[in-house]
């Protein structure tokens, strides 16, 4: 644990033994704690995570990853001039009129990135079912962006493709996840001001893997 870190923890432990020291005993610390000091508040929200990325990726089926596009917020995008259903390989694929020997196969995604110590730490997850021509080309993707703290409230969310796309010629595709955070304080009209995001490229072949964030 580095220096800056361990005296981190050391303010948010002497600032919970002041609170816990005159509150009820049922209080534990895995309850949400008050706000700190804007100084120790401010440390604490821009502080390195000690985990900062994470994901994880699996095969679904074609029915699961077209489900997806109907949550709250998603971002979709199909191969121009194919339907819905050949996209995610529920019926044959027609391109240019030739029917594709190969259906598509899907896969479903979470990526997330973090910054920050609790209870100040920020998080953005970007959620993303995709599907391809295994090797060949992206038919369907469709993303959502959300994000969650402790102490840090959500302002705003959203996603974008910045890089590749959907379609013949498309091997890979790169969202962009982003999010605004209000971190309060002790003092009410003080209140602490975030924004992040986490850039994650998914391939024909079902690999994700993390490209930029900040």
């Amino acid at each position: 644990m580095s220096v800056r870190r361990t005296a981190l923890l050391a303010m948010l432990l002497a600032a919970l033994a002041g609170i816990l020291g005159s509150a009820p005993p049922a209080l534990a610390l895995t309850e949400i704690p008050p706000p700190l000091p804007p100084d120790q508040a401010q440390a604490f929200a821009a502080a390195g995570a000690d985990v900062p990325y994470g994901s994880s990726t699996s095969y679904v089926d074609g029915q699961t990853a077209l489900n997806a596009s109907t949550l709250p917020g998603a971002v979709t995008s199909i191969e121009p001039g194919v339907s819905a259903y050949a996209a995610v390989g529920l019926a044959p694929l027609y391109e240019g009129n030739i029917i594709s020997a190969t259906r598509p196969v899907c896969w479903a995604s979470a990526a997330w990135s973090q910054w920050g110590i609790w209870p100040y730490q920020q998080r953005i997850t970007d959620t993303t079912y995709w599907c391809a021509v295994f090797g060949s080309h992206i038919t369907y993707r469709t993303s959502t962006t959300t994000a969650s703290g402790t102490l840090c409230g959500v302002s705003w969310r959203a996603g974008a493709l910045i890089g590749g796309g959907v379609g013949p010629g498309y091997t890979y595709f790169t969202n962009r996840a982003s999010a605004g955070f209000a971190c309060p304080t002790t003092i009410p009209w003080i209140v602490i001001h975030t924004s992040h995001h986490e850039d994650v490229k998914r391939t024909s072949r079902g690999v994700t893997t993390l490209v930029g964030s900040g």
